[in-house]
């Protein structure tokens, strides 16, 4: 399952004249994954592989916070659910406005890397901004060759494994 955020409906979000895609959708994201963990929809589909636009929004800086909300045990239904840490580790992430080193950096800390995908918003930001991801990803210190690797193809022929190149 493919979840990617949408602008939000709430007039006073617009007020200052920002671009949805510098804070709604990446709050959006991090409220949806917030949502279905927490509701325990995420556990209670366990062969469902969802997908995360952004590297997950906010989730990523936001981490410590869900691990605090885990540790407080407010929210029913944790013995279903387990941890978000763990949680965080069975979804998927894709890199669309999330190549960056920081952005790799924190999701390798947090999730691994080993379920991250490319992507690039195309066509929404200009060419230059979805070629310049994949030129920062195949370029950057920050990935092993075979997280690029995996980030770059490898993961999403695991994922859809009707993507993979087939031998010739």
């Amino acid at each position: 399952m493919f979840v990617h955020p949408t602008a939000s409906p709430d007039p006073m979000a617009h007020s200052l004249g920002l671009p949805d895609a510098l804070l709604d959708y990446p709050v959006d994201s991090s409220r949806a994954i917030a949502k279905l963990h927490y509701s325990n929809t995420i556990s209670r589909t366990p062969d469902v592989k969802y997908v995360f636009s952004h590297g997950g929004g906010t989730v990523p800086f936001l981490a410590s916070r869900f691990a605090i909300v885990d540790a407080m045990n407010v929210i029913p239904g944790a013995e279903e659910r387990g941890s978000f840490a763990d949680t965080a580790r069975r979804l998927y992430w894709d890199t669309a406005s999330a190549f960056s080193d920081p952005v790799l950096h924190l999701l390798r800390s947090v999730t691994g890397l080993h379920n991250v995908v490319f992507g690039t918003d195309y066509p929404y930001p200009h060419d230059d901004i979805s070629i310049g991801g994949l030129r920062t990803l195949r370029r950057t210190t920050e990935l092993a060759e075979e997280e690029r690797n995996a980030i770059l193809g490898d993961t999403a022929s695991r994922l859809i494994p009707r993507l993979a190149r087939q031998p010739v």
